[in-house]
């Protein structure tokens, strides 16, 4: 009798607690369902709480012109999220006695610069405090950013051994620099390039069987097709070159092998328990540990005090991140191929959902619907809406009212860009950019003299604005 009870009682709760993950599940799939029908997002996720997958999903197209659906098996190229997986890589050498972390670049690259490769350590490269400047700020990184005409070696002296920004260990600025030099180590100690050195100390023992090194040259099957957003639709993503990115950004994967990854790391497979908590600990000088970003959530808006480790990405045509709530093993992965979806206000929402907290749903984005004025009314009419939406207080800030300018003018409404440019440079009179904009704008819409008297009021503004000084020459020779 005894036995009959408790299993009636064992099936009554066990269909309470599937009827509830039913109902979670439902609410969560509405709710990246309203970013996917608001046009924020076309991707993947994967949410877990306990090792019980809630939800599971793709949604939208990998490659929107042959209408091919993302799936839970659709690989995206993940960008900085490669992050955590070489800082694992260069630990799991760390474990073997193979790297020690306080030794310097040039003890296992003798041929980098030796005056500043003497300074900074294998740990200041994986928490960014090394002062080794990032890869975008070299001035002729765009020449090389979708066609890499150098080789390794050639590619870390020209772009990752610059003139250190500041004492190594001293201050914390991110460098995708200073991890394509992790990776360059990564093949120097273990004798593999640094996709085979993955393969085998990482994606193989893990089973991460569908993630990868991008720029290998065979075809990769499923992956996900890079796109951005225009005001007028989608359109193919810049291409960059993978070996660029190389080990700062290099990898795909799928949610279900970024799945695979955060279980083993914190199951205390991929290194020790030790080293997986000096990963998790960052320096004095910012929340980033060893590859990670370790965030403290407020208990104001979760109901108690929360740990995440997180690494996003993002690049021309993706963007995703990789999530965990340490307290309550809840795993959070979202990946996006259409360049910019927002992640920190869908992580909120998924988390308020399962703290059963409200909440809030994506409102249609202000550019659109702007930009549908423009559609049905022309400029006056998109002007007027513009000017009560700034009555309401709900207008763009100067960057943004600068960027919706020139997204105005990736769709050809030049018309359009310049009386937006113009209302930033009325607004904004100070503003040096501002001016450089509008006479671009006017430049792109052929009238050389307000683009001659922008430019020039730009530079009043700004003397050291080369951009302008550059095109006042230009124009100068054309009228």
């Amino acid at each position: 009798m005894y036995t009959k009870i408790l299993s009636v009682i064992t099936f009554l709760f066990l269909s309470f607690f599937l009827k509830a993950a039913e109902r979670e599940t439902s609410k969560l799939n509405d709710f990246v369902e309203s970013y996917v029908n608001n046009g924020e997002f076309n991707g993947t996720v994967l949410i877990s709480i306990q090792n019980k997958i809630l939800l599971k999903k793709g949604y939208g197209y990998a490659n929107a012109e042959w209408s091919i659906p993302n799936t839970v098996n659709t690989k995206f190229r993940i960008a900085s999220t490669t992050k955590p997986f070489t800082a694992a890589l260069i630990l799991k050498l760390v474990e073997q006695d193979k790297i020690d972390l306080n030794l310097f670049i040039t003890d296992y690259l003798p041929d980098y610069r030796s005056d500043t490769g003497r300074k900074v350590t294998i740990a200041q490269l994986l928490n960014h405090t090394s002062g080794i400047p990032n890869i975008f700020s070299h001035p002729d990184f765009k020449k090389i950013e979708a066609n890499n005409p150098y080789d390794l070696d050639e590619y870390i002296a020209k772009f990752c051994s610059g003139d250190l920004k500041f004492e190594p260990g001293s201050q914390f600025s991110y460098s995708n620099a200073g991890y394509s030099i992790l990776g360059k180590i990564i093949e120097k100690v273990t004798g593999l390039n640094y996709a085979e050195a993955m393969q085998v100390y990482i994606f193989e023992p893990l089973n991460m069987q569908n993630s990868g090194d991008s720029y290998s040259s065979s075809i990769t099957p499923q992956i996900a097709t890079g796109y951005s957003k225009t005001l007028s639709g989608l359109k193919r993503a810049q291409n960059i070159d993978m070996t660029v990115t190389y080990a700062a950004g290099s990898i795909y994967s799928t949610v279900e092998d970024l799945y695979q990854f955060i279980n083993a790391f914190y199951a205390n497979k991929v290194f020790n328990e030790a080293i997986r908590k000096k990963a998790l600990s960052p320096s004095s000088h910012h929340n980033y540990g060893y590859g990670w970003l370790v965030t403290t959530l407020s208990e104001d808006k979760f109901g108690k005090t929360l740990t995440q480790i997180h690494h996003p990405g993002m690049m021309p045509g993706f963007n995703g991140d990789l999530i965990h709530i340490i307290e309550d093993d809840i795993t959070i992965i979202i990946q996006n191929n259409t360049g910019g979806a927002p992640l920190r206000a869908m992580t909120e929402g998924i988390l308020n959902i399962i703290y059963n907290r409200p909440a809030s749903l994506p409102q249609p984005p202000l550019e659109q619907k702007i930009y549908s004025r423009l559609q049905v009314g022309g400029i006056k009419a998109a002007i007027k809406f513009y000017q009560e939406l700034e009555a309401r207080n709900e207008s763009f800030s100067e960057r943004q009212l600068n960027y919706f300018g020139y997204k105005l003018m990736e769709v050809k409404q030049f018309d359009a860009a310049v009386e937006f440019f113009k209302l930033n440079a009325k607004k904004f009179p100070e503003s040096s950019n501002a001016f450089d904009s509008l006479g671009e704008a006017y430049l792109a819409n052929k009238n050389l003299e307000e683009a001659l008297i922008s430019y020039k009021k730009s530079l009043l503004i700004n003397e050291n604005n080369t951009n302008a000084i550059d095109a006042i020459a230009k124009i100068r020779k054309l009228l």
